[in-house]
């Protein structure tokens, strides 16, 4: 290598070991400033985040509220056309049909019936079924627990 060779091996060395020192003190300058920029932004996401987190269960809720108040909608609206049809099939009025018989002999066979005079007994058994039937339903309805307890 020669005396030129070592003579610019040396001052490569001090060249580099000063960019190594400047850069180290760079680094240890801006370091805390960076860390500080990282965790304000860090905090600032995490807000974020749990803000929308918020949100997502918030939309939770009002769908299962949604869905508990319908499904109620639901049962209540059946029970009144329960009722509805209990009461509507109270009186039966027998139709004539082109395909069976059965709905003509059944007339016949009712209004053959109606020197038993049952016809009152009969409705107030039907009503006092659908009652309790009703009730019934609403004491299951009752006894349902949702979600863990």
């Amino acid at each position: 290598m020669g005396l030129i060779g070592s003579a610019f091996g040396k001052l490569f060395n001090v060249i580099w070991s000063g960019i190594t020192w400047v850069g180290q003190l760079l680094k240890n300058l801006f370091q805390g400033l960076i860390d500080l920029f990282v965790n304000f932004f860090k905090v600032i996401y995490d807000l974020i985040d749990g803000l929308l987190y918020f949100l997502y269960k918030c939309g939770i809720l009002i769908v299962k509220l949604f869905q508990l108040l319908f499904e109620t909608a639901k049962l209540l609206w059946s029970l009144v056309v329960g009722f509805g049809k209990t009461l509507s099939s109270l009186s039966y009025t027998p139709q004539s049909s082109s395909n069976t018989g059965y709905s003509s002999m059944l007339g016949k066979l009712f209004n053959d019936l109606s020197f038993l005079q049952i016809d009152v007994v009969a409705y107030i058994l039907l009503f006092i079924l659908w009652i309790v039937t009703a009730v019934a339903a609403m004491k299951l309805l009752s006894s349902i627990r949702v979600g863990g307890d």
